[in-house]
């Protein structure tokens, strides 16, 4: 056999689903080690990947960063990303324990011991809010350098990234983000599989303990018939069959039977995603998505939240707000007066219609505002959006809305009643940095 027939039977044998399955339980055990060593520190999921090593009855929430912001010249604190929740839930954990910080969990499958992600994106945000927070605030009142990855980061890349923070920080502070008031400064701890950090427990500082479960060294076979796949959660949509990290930590002990053929494992992933798919409409990534409450958009009448494509709306929720706008869901002739369909589909296929749909969607949201502030002072006010996601369609219109229908201030510009003309006035001057800002209000 040559070497490109060795090749691509060894990337066959990467994409079989038993060896990401056992190369994954394999690396959670890794995980719940981290987590023994660092205990009480929360234990955060980087989405998406992050999410197939931790078991959401351990988990605390999750962050997204992205790789791409730490590439090579492409750094960035990202203020789409600002990630910003993440400081939140530090502070409110350091309020009621000594070591404070927390456990981020990462993979990467490009033969690295750290994905950009935890070895730049996460140092980079660190240094930044550590000197944003001192900035405004006055605290920390001292700020650590900028930390990474010494075996990953070269020297000469790191002093470049350094040379931008100050610049981030300015961006950062000049944002419509309110920067989180930080009592210690976030200080990265890196450990990469297998190795199990130790915390330097007497400094005055928040952990950001950043794990990349992925194994560079060889390792034996996870499991009978299975080979070691680094970084096995990664590039879903290529083996997962429609499995999710929420319906393989709920099944996993029926997944990792290892006397299962390839075809019965795979027949037992289809039947768990119809079940799924049955029961709740659709096939949550982790689960307590579909519990999460509506996010309101603080000092707008705005809120998001994720429903299924078949969700119907109850005469509580229709009571509850003067408009409900679903992205996804087929419009029928049964739909009460307060709902909305537009039946759009969240793929890039269906872009141009939403582009299409956005002027006149807008527009009823707009409406709907403005009838609420003429009518009754007890009538709902409220306006929210929903899609299978609860960020995808109906963030891109939250996004929208708050554009066409806000100023700078957060005032909406629906309740007099020369709203038309101010309304009118004020699209005429949207700018791409009202847009930017606009994005920023949901962060």
């Amino acid at each position: 056999m040559d070497d490109r027939h060795v090749l691509k039977a060894l990337r066959r044998e990467q994409r079989d689903l038993w060896s990401r399955l056992a190369s994954i339980a394999h690396d959670a055990r890794y995980v719940d080690d981290v987590c023994a060593a660092c205990f009480p520190l929360p234990l955060i999921a980087n989405l998406r990947c992050g999410a197939w090593y931790t078991d959401p009855g351990r988990l605390h929430g999750t962050a997204y960063f992205k790789s791409t912001d730490g590439h090579m010249y492409a750094w960035d604190m990202s203020l789409k990303r600002a990630n910003l929740h993440l400081a939140e839930l530090i502070e409110r954990h350091a309020a009621q324990h000594a070591l404070s910080g927390c456990i981020l969990v990462d993979s990467t499958r490009r033969g690295k011991r750290f994905p950009d992600a935890l070895a730049k994106t996460v140092p980079i945000w660190c240094a930044v809010l550590n000197r944003a927070s001192a900035r405004i605030y006055g605290t920390p009142t001292e700020c650590p350098p900028l930390a990474t990855p010494l075996d990953t980061v070269a020297r000469s890349e790191h002093a470049q990234i350094e040379a931008h923070l100050d610049e981030w920080v300015a961006r950062l502070c000049n944002s419509d983000l309110t920067v989180p008031r930080l009592s210690k400064p976030l200080v990265p701890l890196f450990a990469h599989a297998p190795h199990v950090p130790t915390l330097p427990t007497a400094c005055p500082q928040h952990h950001v303990v950043l794990v990349s479960v992925s194994t560079v060294e060889d390792v034996p076979a996870p499991a009978p018939g299975a080979l070691y796949v680094q970084g096995a959660g990664d590039d879903h949509e290529a083996w997962a069959e429609g499995l999710t990290p929420g319906l393989f930590w709920q099944h996993r002990s029926a997944l990792l039977q290892a006397d299962l053929s390839c075809e019965a494992r795979v027949q037992l992933v289809h039947s768990l995603v119809a079940q799924e798919q049955a029961r709740a409409g659709r096939v949550l990534w982790l689960p307590g998505e579909a519990d999460a409450p509506p996010t309101v958009i603080p000092g707008t009448a705005l809120a998001v939240q994720a429903r299924s494509r078949e969700h119907g709306f109850s005469a509580a929720e229709c009571a509850d707000y003067a408009l409900l706008v679903h992205c996804t869901r087929t419009p029928t002739p049964d739909d009460p007066s307060r709902v909305l369909s537009l039946g759009l589909d969240a793929s890039k296929r269906g872009l141009a219609a939403f582009s299409q749909a956005l002027p006149r969607v807008v527009d009823a949201i707009t409406n709907a505002w403005y009838e609420a502030s003429m009518g009754a002072p007890d009538a709902p006010r409220g306006v929210l959006l929903c899609c299978e996601s609860g960020f995808q369609l109906s963030g891109a219109l939250a996004v929208a809305v708050l554009a066409a229908s806000y100023d700078e201030h957060r005032h909406g510009l629906f309740g007099t009643h020369d709203a038309h003309a101010r309304l009118t006035a004020h699209r005429q001057r949207i700018t791409k940095d009202t847009t930017q800002r606009r994005l920023q209000w949901r962060s």
